[in-house]
Order: structure tokens, then C-alpha cells, then sequence
């Protein structure tokens, strides 16, 4: 049963990176922003059951950061809530369920965690577990899941450079550590999923 509900919730959030590519970057204008991606997560949290929050980051270069500043009217942060300092890249949280909504504008690649997590999800090209670290927003200890999505589908023997040139973005999402054994003990039934380093 908890091996089902984490492979459910690990889909789930994998099809939700795929829904903001299609209607973020494929259509014109924008048909996806914050308040639809807060009412879609909002009304389908029962797909997720082991999961306290989604949110979306795009990769951003830093050239591009000022405009994409302004469009989403906020300052680049770190997790720390400071303004971020010049970055080449950033992996900057465009779109937040309402349980996370405090990672809004923060670069996720500010914290050491989660910047292993997206880096070695761009090197392996699979969804990545980190090790447990304090969540932002909350005093609780958690695990944070991290999806790379592509501007396009991928054949299987993509080099990684191929893949750092294709990531569109990473689907993120959290979980306090009172469900961490069932997340490892449903990570077994889930090959896309690698496991923290030790």
C-alpha cells in the first residue's frame, strides 16, 4: 500500500512538470500561471499522499533573470530569504502549491541540498531524493524530491551535456521526515528514483 501511494505521488509530480512545460513554455501567450497552478495542486493533493507541497522552478540563466524578475514580480532569493548574489544560473521557483508558498521566488540551487539535488538530477538524467534537511518554512526535518524536465522528449543515450542543454526546469516537492522509511521503503519499487548519497 505506502510502495503504491509513493509511486503515485512520485508520477504524479513527474506529470506535473510535463503539465507546466506544455502550457508554460509551448503555448503563447502563458497558459498556465501561480493562482492556476495553486488551484490545480490544491484540488488534486489526494494524488499525492505522501507529499506536503509541489512547486516548479525554471532554470534560469543570468541574463535572463531581470526580465523573469519582473514578470513574476519578485527579487531572486536564497533560502535563506536574502537577495540572491550573481549567479551564471539560477533555479528559480516560478509557480508554488499553497502549503510551500513561502519558496516562491528562491533560487533552489541557494541551499547546499538543493543544489546537490538538482545537479545530480541533471547529471542522471532521473528524479532525485536529497537527505534529510530542515524544510524551509518549518521547523520539521524533510526530504525534498526533484524532477529535471526537458524542453523535449529525450532519447535514452542523450549525453549529459545534451541534457544540461535541454532542462527546461525542475519539478520539486516536499515531505516531512515521519514519512521518510516509507519513502525509502517505496524508493525500492521506483528504478527513475535515485536514493540520497551517503
Amino acid at each position: 500500500m505506502l510502495q503504491d501511494q509513493f509511486r503515485i505521488s512520485v508520477n504524479h509530480v513527474h506529470a506535473l512538470g510535463v503539465l507546466v512545460l506544455t502550457f508554460h513554455y509551448y503555448k503563447n501567450p502563458l497558459a498556465i500561471d501561480q493562482e492556476t497552478f495553486a488551484e490545480y495542486t490544491a484540488r488534486t493533493t489526494f494524488e499525492r499522499p505522501l507529499l506536503s507541497g509541489v512547486a516548479y522552478a525554471q532554470r534560469v540563466m543570468n541574463y535572463e533573470g531581470e526580465d523573469l524578475q519582473r514578470q513574476h514580480d519578485g527579487t531572486i532569493r536564497t533560502r535563506t530569504k536574502e537577495p540572491s548574489p550573481f549567479r551564471d544560473e539560477y533555479a528559480l521557483v516560478i509557480f508554488a502549491q499553497e502549503t510551500i508558498s513561502y519558496l516562491k521566488s528562491v533560487d533552489m540551487m541557494s541551499g547546499k541540498e538543493g543544489n546537490e539535488n538538482i545537479l545530480r538530477a541533471i547529471l542522471t538524467g532521473k528524479s532525485v531524493l536529497a537527505s534529510p534537511f530542515k524544510l524551509l518554512g518549518s521547523n520539521h526535518l524533510g526530504v525534498v524530491l526533484t524532477f529535471p524536465v526537458y524542453k523535449s522528449k529525450l532519447p535514452p543515450n542523450t549525453s549529459v551535456q545534451e541534457r544540461i542543454a535541454a532542462t527546461a526546469g525542475f519539478a520539486d516537492s516536499d515531505t516531512f521526515t515521519r514519512f521518510n522509511g516509507n519513502l525509502s521503503q517505496g524508493a525500492r519499487h521506483a528504478p527513475q528514483l535515485l536514493m540520497p548519497n551517503k
